[in-house]
């Protein structure tokens, strides 16, 4: 092989990931054009719901690849790194307006059916340590309308104490790794970080499609990962005590705020749509069904 010639790889991370966690794709010895948005698409990623951002050395920044491109072959999107070529892509999903087409990519999670909720929803644990958490988050993602709990990379034995055997009646997804979990979230679903730091609960108005992603019971959620969410929200606390919850208990804090808006909502509806079939002077004079009192 000529010194002219180094082997070429692909480095690519979905979002919430970080580059040393991405994924590799190998391209060979070659000094011909390398067709980036290719490489992704044989390796698996959904070009269809993910952008692809390039690292240029010559902009200093991260640049977009276009569909049907070939300017990522610049030299200054490939590195020299121990001997070969290092071509670094970064995964961003597109943003999907409510009431888009989901199509019917392969890629996507079969939720339930969403039933009266309005959307649907989703909640889970990155790298949860205890299998009584999820247990019971997952029992009361079932109680307060949820479509399906996940796990993200756990760090305990698969098991649960969801003694109502919850497992019939909504699903628990698990991903081994972040990266699985970003590739196969339900699509158009916003996600939705729980960790402290972020908008008041009380202020936070649920999205119709979501994911809520919640921390580790040691850890929470790192800088990345908030990062990667269109969300972040922070639960209550009063005074200056530390904002620090059982993580099951945050999932329940979390869902229980979502039913009540919605209920709220509904309530809020129904008060206007009675108000505006009324007949004054007459539905105003005593309730239906109540005999009148001297």
């Amino acid at each position: 092989m000529s010194d002219s010639v180094h082997r070429r790889v692909i480095r690519y991370h979905y979002p919430g990931g970080t580059p040393k966690a991405g994924r590799v794709i190998d391209c060979g010895a070659s000094d011909a054009h390398i067709d980036v948005l290719a490489a992704l698409r044989r390796d698996g990623v959904d070009l269809e719901r993910f952008n692809a951002r390039v690292y240029d050395d010559g902009l200093e920044g991260w640049r977009l690849l276009n569909m049907g491109s070939d300017d990522v072959a610049r030299e200054g999107c490939w590195s020299t790194v121990n001997d070969m070529r290092r071509c670094e892509c970064s995964l961003e999903e597109r943003r999907v307006e409510r009431g888009a087409e989901a199509g019917s990519s392969a890629s996507l999670v079969d939720v339930p059916p969403p039933g009266e909720q309005g959307g649907f929803f989703g909640i889970g644990i990155f790298q949860g340590k205890s299998a009584q958490n999820l247990g019971t988050l997952w029992r009361s993602a079932y109680q307060l309308g949820a479509s399906f709990a996940f796990i993200i990379g756990t760090r305990f034995k698969r098991e649960t104490s969801d003694t109502p055997k919850t497992w019939r009646e909504i699903p628990c997804y698990d991903y081994e790794t972040w990266d699985d979990f970003a590739q196969h979230s339900p699509f158009g679903a916003v996600w939705v970080a729980v960790e402290m730091g972020g908008t008041p609960l009380e202020e936070f108005e649920h999205p119709p499609n979501c994911v809520y992603i919640l921390g580790s019971e040691d850890n929470g959620l790192n800088t990345t990962i908030l990062r990667a969410c269109r969300h972040h929200v922070a639960l209550p606390v009063q005074g200056d005590r530390l904002p620090s919850y059982n993580v099951a208990v945050s999932g329940a804090m979390l869902m229980y705020d979502r039913e009540a808006k919605r209920r709220t909502k509904l309530l809020a509806s129904e008060m206007h749509e009675t108000s505006i079939n009324r007949r004054d002077g007459v539905d105003s004079i005593k309730r239906s069904g109540t005999r009148a009192t001297r």
